[in-house]
């Protein structure tokens, strides 16, 4: 594993605790293992999507039959682009990444397990987890650090891309 130094063990999030319950706090920074990659958060967006959820959309903005998008408590925030400060060798690998890169993680988190993602199409997965939605998959970017996990669909951006559109991509 790489990784620099200087790495606090706590950090700055947002921390959702339920609609209209957005906390900025000082948690504990992510730590992660050979197959993870560990980003400072250089730019977060917000779309519509974030604003249902802080008013407490159900799960595809349904009529409030289906449960609260948000698995809170959760680090909100699916548009967001990071510098590369720590890597596992499998994840370096896997990625082609580098100390210093700026990289993204698609929003959605497959499952690589149901019939979409065994076909290919890991973006229509069933369980539908997104970055910032479901803690028990990933916290989002609103925060210092973020960890994009090993299921994580990851790309390296260019650095002729502006980090604020780079983290719409």
């Amino acid at each position: 594993m790489e990784r620099r130094e200087g790495i606090p063990k706590t950090m700055k999030a947002v921390v959702c605790y339920g609609p209209m319950d957005y906390r900025l706090e000082e948690v504990k920074t992510p730590e992660i293992n050979e197959d993870e990659v560990l980003v400072k958060i250089i730019a977060c967006g917000i779309c519509a999507g974030d604003i249902k959820s802080y008013r407490g959309a159900a799960m595809f903005w349904g009529g409030g039959v289906l449960p609260p998008w948000n698995d809170a408590p959760v680090i909100p925030g699916h548009e967001f682009i990071g510098e590369v400060v720590a890597i596992g060798d499998n994840a370096k690998k896997k990625y082609g990444l580098e100390l210093g890169d700026m990289a993204v993680a698609e929003q959605i988190v497959p499952c690589w397990e149901c019939r979409y993602c065994k076909s290919g199409a890991y973006w229509m997965c069933e369980r539908q987890n997104i970055y910032g939605h479901q803690k028990i998959v990933a916290d989002g970017g609103m925060a210092e650090y973020m960890k994009y996990n090993s299921r994580s669909v990851v790309h390296k951006v260019p650095k002729s891309i502006p980090p604020k559109h780079a983290a719409i991509i």
